[in-house]
Order: structure tokens, then C-alpha cells, then sequence
């Protein structure tokens, strides 16, 4: 039993592996920061040019909330009540990731 290298695959690794980092570091990055709308632009891409095994509404949840945390004047409560949710939504992204590549 190996590791099939499909397009497919290769693209749940990297995307496990990439929201992974941006699980860890979110928390700790500006609200002001662009590394989210390059990891959602990639995300999406992804998911709608070449494999769609990811659930389209807990992606386009997760861009909402990164765009809200990004362009409005909120209160630090509604902005950790944001990366809460958006959290939540990519430990879904993350385990459908694993799912992906893990079963046959």
C-alpha cells in the first residue's frame, strides 16, 4: 500500500500541510496580514479548477470571516469570536484534507 501521487493527492498534502501552518500561526498574525488571502486564494482555486473534495460553504465560511477580521474596525472580542469560527471551519478543511489522502 503506497501513496498514489494524483493531482488530487498532491494538493490534499499540500493543503494539509498549509492549513495546518495557518491553524497555528492565525492566532498571532495582524488582522491586517495578506497571508490569508493568499492561502483562501489558493484554497479556492484549488478546489474549483482541479479537485472538489472539499465542502464549498466551510471554505467560502472561513474567506467571509478572514475578509470581515481584514477590512472592518471590530472590537478585539468580535475579532477573536472571527478567528474562532474561522478555526472551526479550517479544522474541517484540515480533517477532510486527511480523509482525502488517508483512504484509499
Amino acid at each position: 500500500m503506497g501513496f498514489i501521487t494524483t493531482d488530487a493527492n498532491l494538493f490534499a498534502v499540500g493543503m494539509f500541510l498549509a492549513t495546518a501552518w495557518f491553524l497555528i500561526a492565525r492566532p498571532d498574525l495582524p488582522p491586517e496580514s495578506n497571508w490569508p488571502f493568499l492561502y483562501y486564494g489558493t484554497l479556492l482555486l484549488g478546489n474549483a479548477y482541479g479537485t472538489a473534495f472539499l465542502h464549498p460553504a466551510a471554505v467560502y465560511a472561513a474567506g467571509a470571516c478572514a475578509l470581515i477580521i481584514r477590512f472592518e474596525f471590530l472590537s478585539t472580542r468580535l475579532i477573536k469570536a472571527l478567528v474562532l469560527a474561522e478555526s472551526a471551519c479550517l479544522a474541517y478543511v484540515l480533517w477532510d484534507c486527511f480523509q482525502h489522502f488517508v483512504t484509499p
